[in-house]
């Protein structure tokens, strides 16, 4: 039973038996609980208001404690993030009206009662559309942009960069489209140091510069593969790296490998140095003969390594049609 207005009398006993009557109803069919309901005089096609469906992951988010962030500039499509996952944002129509209501009560509320009651119940919202969140991708092309604005190409070069164009990793997590997992991940696969708690993106050429010096290291100390000594290698590098860069690349390609007289030792991650110096050689020329790339690549990296085709999966683009066989960058 519907009412325009609050404002108006509320119904009475005898007008909801006549309303009955006029339905052809009999009351003792009917739970003993009546609820009349009334349009709220405040305008009710708020558009300030959303209504969301959320599916379980992000009910069971909030539910935690969790909490859910919309990203967006003005001029991108919003997403939801919670910590792990993007959701791109969707506006729905609906073909039946969808009503906020105050104190409405549901068949489970009233089942148990024997007590004849009206209850008023206010409608505060009429809406026909509502939003919902659709599993999506991290949106991370801004991402790289931001970060090239103030790529480190060494302390010579500091004085040229913009402070305000330096961004932590909060700074980035507030506005890159995508979680907060999502951007730790990108971050990880790019080519990243942190200094001064900033967030900056190696130049190609000086992070060669940087590599280069380490794995010369190996021979000027007759370091077995498997026994680099990272204390040797910051004191004999930081002179002319600054320490948060050379740490930063130390632990992007070392990893542990044995322990001699109470002394942790690393190794070089294989594959990953052997791709690097491929890009390193594929950057400074077009097209090459393959099987002359293939040995100028095995002669660049560090003896004992062994650079394999499959290493060049996603970077180069190899041509076994011509004669002879050519490679580029992909």
């Amino acid at each position: 039973m519907m009412s325009n207005s609050p404002a108006e009398s509320e119904r009475t006993s005898q007008e909801i038996d006549e309303v009955l009557n006029l339905a052809k109803l009999k009351k003792n069919d009917l739970r003993p609980l009546t609820q009349t309901i009334y349009i709220s005089e405040n305008n009710v096609h708020h558009s300030d208001l959303k209504l969301f469906q959320l599916n379980n992951d992000l009910l069971g988010a909030i539910e935690e404690g969790q909490t859910l962030v919309f990203k967006g500039d003005p001029d991108e499509n919003v997403v939801l993030c919670s910590k792990t996952k993007t959701y791109d944002v969707n506006e729905t129509e609906t073909s039946n009206s969808l009503l906020l209501m105050e104190n409405l009560k549901l068949f489970s509320d009233c089942a148990s009662s024997n007590e004849s009651k009206i209850s008023k119940v206010t409608i505060h919202g009429i809406f026909f559309s509502y939003l919902e969140a659709v599993p999506g991708k991290p949106y991370l092309r801004k991402l790289e942009r931001l970060l090239e604005e103030s790529i480190y190409k060494g302390p010579e070069y500091e004085f040229n960069i913009s402070q305000n164009k330096l961004m932590t990793f909060q700074d980035l997590d507030a506005t890159i489209q995508c979680s907060s997992l999502e951007l730790k991940n990108a971050l990880e696969n790019m080519d990243t140091v942190i200094i001064d708690d900033k967030i900056r993106l190696l130049h190609f050429e000086y992070h060669f510069r940087v590599l280069s010096y380490m794995l010369k290291l190996i021979d000027e100390n007759s370091w077995d593969l498997d026994e680099i000594d990272f204390e040797i290698t910051v004191e004999s590098l930081q002179d002319i790296i600054p320490n948060e860069v050379l740490v930063s690349i130390f632990d992007k390609y070392a990893v542990e490998s044995k322990v001699i007289d109470g002394k942790q030792l690393y190794s070089y991650k294989e594959s990953d140095v052997c791709i690097f110096f491929a890009k390193v050689l594929l950057s400074q020329s077009g097209k090459f003969n393959l099987d002359e790339f293939l040995q100028a690549w095995k002669d660049s990296v560090p003896e004992g390594m062994i650079p394999d085709e499959s290493m060049l999966y996603g970077i180069a683009i190899i041509d076994r049609d011509s004669n002879p066989n050519g490679i580029w960058a992909f």
